[in-house]
């Protein structure tokens, strides 16, 4: 007889077999490349045999149907080789136009208004073309561009092309992040070079305008950014509402960061799940009203889907956002589908589109943090929270929600460990209270841009998110400076990481009662 764990996510998760074998592709052709014509000719042999598997009518006899399902996974670990390949950055100095060229420059693209560091004002552009004497080429590689500390010019906004000759330097790892691989980090974002111009060194070509859509979310994010700093002031408590909102993080204080990354709650100035999540629950309870036929499922979808995109993109659609957004929606639609559907399968399916989408982002350690979050309340919730039968109502509410950050640490622990070799031992404690005020703040953010218009009441909120927002940093300060708060110079390889989780499945199966 089969047990339940393999009916439930095997046999009711078709999606996770598809899953699997592209990941491994991915990983096979990162680590063991090959060339895209071999891979070409292994996809187009497994789409020809995909075809003569289908089209003979006994397959089920003489073996064919296992030869089809090896067949199906041979092609989808294919499909994730071709999409690594598709994705390969190419660098400017491995262009062939880049050797044909001497005395070259560079035209680059601002992909967002330059932000003030302690020693420079920095932007991520795109290198548009490399020209020279000869001609001039069409190139595409992210890079840094670093402008020299001083006063900048009105000029130099998100969208400028600028013109420089100055060789583009590799991005190096800093001792300011200790322990952690800065290069490898831009590297899964496809940003492999950086440089430091001077206002010499430079000239400013002119600006290329964004298309209609994405002025029109730039100028709602102004808006909202210009509301946010008139009625809360004070400039710390701002640059978390920034934050919160919006996703806008470069006004937050570093110091203010860091005791949010000790307590454990750095999650909160994040956009992510988290902020997606609350925003679904809010709008769950204003459409609570709308029936449950067909008819008016598919309007409370829709309505469910369109905002939470909206509030994505007026965020800034970062990535961690978006993959959010993408797990939501296809929740919401398995949901609507089938009421039975399984949760695995929708989080299988999510993650093949985004990976789809970018497969370096199997190593982004949003991704991986996202997906081992929600797969670990899916899994540790429900039997964490029956550890204890309460019936007061409000006991039964803390324990609710002290289950929710105990069961979401179980899975993510050795990934943060493996990145950040630290641990935050008041995490429960911390999140006990920063998650439902963060959470009163952000709702508090939302209706203080919906009253804007008129003083009295925008003021009124302002000063009660102040106050809020205050209370919030001064607990997890107060929490951070707590004696024994982090444990850090925690070092675990790959290895240990994937014995930690075999580990945590052993327990987990041993515990969980046989059915």
């Amino acid at each position: 007889m089969k047990s339940p764990f393999y009916s439930q996510i095997w046999k009711e998760a078709p999606f996770i077999r598809l899953f699997i074998p592209m990941v491994t592709g991915i990983l096979l052709q990162f680590f063991l490349p090959i060339t895209k014509s071999l891979n070409d000719l292994i996809l187009i042999f497994c789409c020809l045999s995909l075809g003569f598997s289908l089209f003979t009518c006994s397959f089920t006899l003489f073996g064919w149907s296992r030869f089809f399902g090896m067949t199906v996974m041979a092609s989808f670990l294919s499909l994730g080789r071709f999409l690594v390949i598709c994705h390969q950055d190419i660098l400017v100095s491995d262009s062939l136009s880049h050797g044909a060229l001497k005395n070259s420059c560079l035209i680059a693209r601002l992909d967002n208004d330059p932000v003030k560091k302690p020693n420079a004002f920095k932007s991520l552009a795109t290198v548009q073309y490399l020209c020279g004497r000869n001609g001039c080429f069409r190139e595409k590689e992210k890079i840094f561009v670093y402008f020299h500390t001083g006063q900048m010019p009105e000029n130099i906004v998100s969208g400028s092309l600028i013109i420089f000759s100055k060789p583009l330097l590799p991005i190096e790892n800093t001792v300011a992040i200790a322990g952690f691989d800065y290069k490898a980090y831009c590297l899964f974002k496809h940003i492999r070079a950086q440089i430091f111009v001077k206002t010499s060194e430079y000239q400013v070509l002119g600006e290329v305008k964004e298309n209609f859509f994405s002025a029109y979310l730039s100028s709602w994010r102004k808006n909202l950014l210009r509301i946010l700093r008139k009625y809360i002031p004070d400039k710390e408590e701002s640059g978390l509402m920034e934050a919160l909102m919006i996703g806008y993080t470069d006004d937050l204080d570093r110091d203010l960061v860091q005791s949010y990354s000790n307590t454990g709650v750095v999650h909160i100035i994040a956009i992510s799940g988290l902020h997606l999540a609350l925003i679904y629950q809010l709008l769950q309870l204003l459409l609570r009203r709308i029936k449950d036929k067909n008819s008016w499922r598919w309007l409370k979808l829709t309505l469910l889907v369109g905002s939470l995109w909206i509030f994505s993109l007026l965020s800034g659609a970062s990535p961690s956002v978006i993959r959010s957004a993408v797990m939501f929606s296809i929740l919401l639609l398995a949901h609507t589908l089938s009421r039975d559907s399984s949760v695995y399968n929708s989080l299988a399916s999510s993650a093949f589109l985004l990976l789809c989408f970018d497969p370096f982002w199997l190593w982004d350690t949003g991704f991986q943090l996202s997906y081992s979050a929600v797969l670990s309340l899916v899994i540790f919730l429900k039997p964490i929270q029956g550890l204890f039968y309460i019936q007061n109502k409000l006991l039964k509410g803390f324990w609710s929600s002290a289950s929710v950050s105990i069961a979401a640490q179980i899975l993510t622990t050795p990934i943060s460990v493996y990145y950040f070799h630290r641990f935050p031992n008041y995490f429960l404690f911390s999140n006990l209270l920063a998650v439902p005020l963060s959470s009163c703040i952000l709702i508090g953010g939302i209706l203080l841009c919906l009253v804007s218009f008129s003083p009295l009441l925008a003021h009124f909120f302002g000063w009660i998110l102040g106050k809020e927002i205050g209370l919030l940093n001064g607990f997890v300060q107060y929490t951070a400076d707590l004696p024994g708060a982090v444990t850090d110079r925690l070092s675990v390889n790959l290895l240990q990481v994937i014995l930690l989780y075999m580990m945590i499945y052993c327990i987990y199966r041993y515990l969980s009662p046989s059915k």
